[in-house]
C-alpha cells in the first residue's frame, strides 16, 4: 500500500514542478528560472525537487522527452505511415492531444527558447518520413522528397505555432483539415 501512495506522491510532485515551471516560463526566460523559483511556486521543498530532477534544465528536458515520446508513439502507429496520402488522421490526433493540455502547450510553444525544441520536433518528423513512411525508397532519396518533407514539416509546425499565438482564428480541427488539404494537394510527387 505504501508503494502506491509513494507513486501517487511522486506523480503529484512532478506535476506540481512541471506546472510551476510552465507558469514561470510566462514570466521569465528559460535560462533565468531557478530551482528556488520552482520550489517556491510549486510550494514544495528543495529535497522534493531534487528527488525528481537534477536541475532546471532536467525539467525542460523531461517535458521535451515526454512530447517527443508521444509524437513517436503517434508516428509508430501503422495507419499513419501513408502521411502524404492521408495526413488528416495524424493531424487530428495531434490536435486532440494538444487540446488535452492546451494552455501548457501554448505556453511551451510561445516561450523563449522553444525554437530549438521545435527544430528537434521537425527533424524527428522528417526522419520518420525518410525512414519509416510507406513512400518508396527510390523516391525518399531524391532532393525533391527532402525539400517537400522539410517544407511540409516546417510549415505544419509553424502553423501550429502561429495558432498558439492566437494569430489564426479557427479550431484545431479546422486547422488540421486545412493543413491536410494543402498537403494532399501538393504532394503528388510521391505517388
Amino acid at each position: 500500500m505504501g508503494g502506491k501512495a509513494e507513486y501517487k506522491s511522486a506523480i503529484r510532485s512532478r506535476r506540481l514542478i512541471r506546472q510551476a515551471f510552465v507558469d514561470l516560463m510566462q514570466e521569465k526566460n528559460l535560462e533565468k528560472i531557478t530551482v528556488t523559483d520552482i520550489v517556491t511556486r510549486a510550494d514544495i521543498n528543495r529535497g522534493t525537487f531534487y528527488a525528481h530532477y537534477q536541475d532546471t534544465r532536467a525539467v525542460i528536458e523531461q517535458i521535451e522527452n515526454d512530447i517527443i515520446e508521444k509524437l513517436l508513439e503517434f508516428l509508430g502507429e501503422s495507419h499513419y505511415k501513408n502521411f502524404f496520402q492521408n495526413p488528416l488522421p495524424l493531424l487530428l490526433k495531434i490536435s486532440k492531444w494538444l487540446e488535452d493540455d492546451l494552455n501548457f502547450y501554448k505556453i511551451l510553444i510561445n516561450s523563449n527558447g522553444s525554437e530549438q525544441f521545435l527544430v528537434k520536433l521537425k527533424n524527428i518528423f522528417v526522419n520518420y518520413m525518410e525512414n519509416d513512411s510507406d513512400i518508396q525508397k527510390h523516391i525518399k532519396k531524391t532532393p525533391e522528397f527532402l525539400i517537400q518533407a522539410h517544407f511540409f514539416t516546417g510549415g505544419i509546425i509553424n502553423i501550429f505555432q502561429v495558432w498558439c499565438r492566437g494569430e489564426i482564428e479557427s479550431s484545431l480541427n479546422e486547422l488540421s483539415i486545412e493543413l491536410s488539404k494543402i498537403i494532399t494537394n501538393n504532394s503528388n510527387l510521391f505517388f
